[in-house]
């Protein structure tokens, strides 16, 4: 018994252990509701003036958008139906489905021209998950 804990006990204070610790650090599980359309995996929230022209483009909302880091990406990829698309960050093996886009920094991506070009094609592709309503 350390000392802390023998202190605690003398002031009859119950010492509680975390089955989950994970959750103060934000890391929990993370509910996926209706109207998300698309999962964008960064380090950072995107403010670059690219992602907000292609969400125009693909006629989505912000509401429609869900941004995650990758430490708050922890269920498996089996149990999301959205496109997920990885920006600047790589997807373990998991990952790799039908359904995940991956794209360079968004700082990079406008002087890309290629790269944006994949993009797009795979953006249209998706075009049934961001309107289901239209399929």
């Amino acid at each position: 018994m350390s000392k802390q804990d023998w202190y605690l006990k003398q002031c009859n204070i119950t010492q509680y252990v975390l089955r989950n610790p994970a959750v103060f650090k934000g890391e929990i599980a993370t509910h996926i509701g209706k109207e998300i359309r698309l999962i964008v995996v960064a380090n950072q929230q995107p403010t670059q003036k690219i992602y907000f022209d292609i969400l125009k483009a693909i006629h989505l909302t912000e509401d429609q958008v869900m941004v995650l880091t990758p430490s708050q990406l922890i269920m498996p990829a089996s149990e999301i139906q959205t496109v997920v698309w990885f920006i600047d960050v790589k997807p373990d093996e998991s990952w790799l489905n039908p359904l995940t886009v991956q794209t360079i920094s968004l700082d990079l991506l406008p002087s890309a021209p290629q790269q944006k070009r994949q993009l797009w094609q795979q953006l249209c592709q998706y075009e049934n998950y961001f309107h289901p309503e239209r399929a």
